[in-house]
């Protein structure tokens, strides 16, 4: 192979290089399947009070929140419920009974939709 034909094959590795790269780097995987968590949590506060219900029903270990936080929660696109209720601050079993909890208010998920995928056959069943 001549000079010239290794510098062209050189060159045109770099361009190539350069050329995917955009497509590769504009969105890392975390910014496409994960939400901006200040945009979930300021969609529950919109509710007055519901974060504070939300971790208080967890120390308290008894749900308390009224009909707008329920309402709020429902109104979060997937990838906020995704993120609180399996990524997030609270555990996948607390987003089943936070589900259960606000069913009793008349406020009620799409019935498609589950918080809680269990990675195993049996794992994280509530039986309450």
């Amino acid at each position: 192979m001549g000079c010239f034909q290794q510098h062209l094959l050189v060159f045109m590795a770099m361009a190539f290089a350069i050329a995917i790269k955009p497509a590769f780097s504009v969105l890392g995987w975390e910014e496409r399947y994960l939400p901006d968590p200040r945009v979930c949590w300021g969609e529950i506060n919109k509710a007055d009070g519901c974060e504070h219900d939300l971790y208080a029903s967890v120390v308290n270990k008894k749900i308390n929140m009224g009909s707008e936080c329920c309402e709020a929660i429902q109104g979060l696109d997937y990838k906020c419920k995704n993120w609180i209720f399996n990524h997030g601050r609270f555990t996948p079993e607390f987003g089943n009974r936070v589900k259960k909890f606000c069913a009793t208010l008349g406020v009620t998920l799409p019935p498609s939709y589950r918080i809680y995928y269990p990675q195993t056959p049996g794992h994280g069943d509530l039986r309450d």
